[in-house]
């Protein structure tokens, strides 16, 4: 597949396969087994952080961000990937400004499952991504495929490649979206405790299109095999 924002493959660093720009690392963050060889693995306090001025081109109204994903659901909630802005004038335990980037994240879902949901900003709003049971996962789950996808129009959540919410969405907006968070939501996403998660993150990679459910479907069957 081609793209065009960034690819990260995780395996033994963390930089951006486009830009060939490195993360800046919080933490005591390690590689370990992957899906696709070695993975991200988050600890406690530990996450990645990308300048979007990094990025090898700008991020547009149409996109894909898919990577695979084995959670660890203790702590029962945590940011998996957000790009966000400040919320200005607030503590830093206190950022939860959603008017505009992105956040893909967790919580307790039915029992003892974990729900997965994204929440996008069009600017002036933000709109949720929320599949309820549909978007559940067990603690216990293997490796599975989480994309978000954005165009003007529409905002769609898939797990696995199966639709799992989706949203009007008049367009996103990147309004002083200025960095990238992977594997926690601080600093930006901080204020309902969505912070470092221990699970595991391969494959990163964002596309300057919004893939179809077969073009993600064709990217889990080519990585599993």
């Amino acid at each position: 597949k081609d793209f065009a924002n960034a690819a990260m493959n995780l395996k033994d660093n963390y930089k951006d396969l486009v830009s060939d720009q490195g993360a800046t690392k919080v933490g005591n963050t390690d590689f370990t087994e992957g899906k696709v060889g070695k993975a991200y693995a988050g600890v406690q306090d530990g996450y990645l952080t990308f300048r979007l001025s990094d990025m090898a081109s700008e991020l547009g109204s149409n996109l894909t961000v898919g990577f695979w994903y084995k959670i660890n659901a203790s702590p029962d909630r945590a940011g998996i990937i957000v790009i966000g802005p400040i919320t200005e004038g607030a503590s830093p335990e206190a950022q939860n400004n959603r008017t505009s980037g992105f956040r893909i994240f967790r919580e307790s879902g039915a029992a003892t499952m974990q729900r997965i949901k994204a929440n996008v900003g069009n600017g002036t709003g933000d709109g949720w991504l929320d599949g309820g049971t549909n978007a559940d996962i067990a603690a216990t789950a293997n490796w599975c495929y989480i994309t978000l996808t954005l165009t003007e129009g529409k905002a769609t959540f898939y797990i696995d490649g199966e639709e799992v919410a989706s949203n009007n969405l008049s367009k996103i907006s990147w309004a002083g979206c200025d960095i990238m968070s992977i594997g926690s939501g601080v600093p930006r996403f901080t204020e309902w405790g969505h912070r470092s998660d221990n699970s595991l993150i391969d494959e990163l990679r964002i596309y300057n299109k919004a893939l179809t459910a077969q073009e993600i479907k064709d990217i889990i069957i080519h990585d599993s095999e």
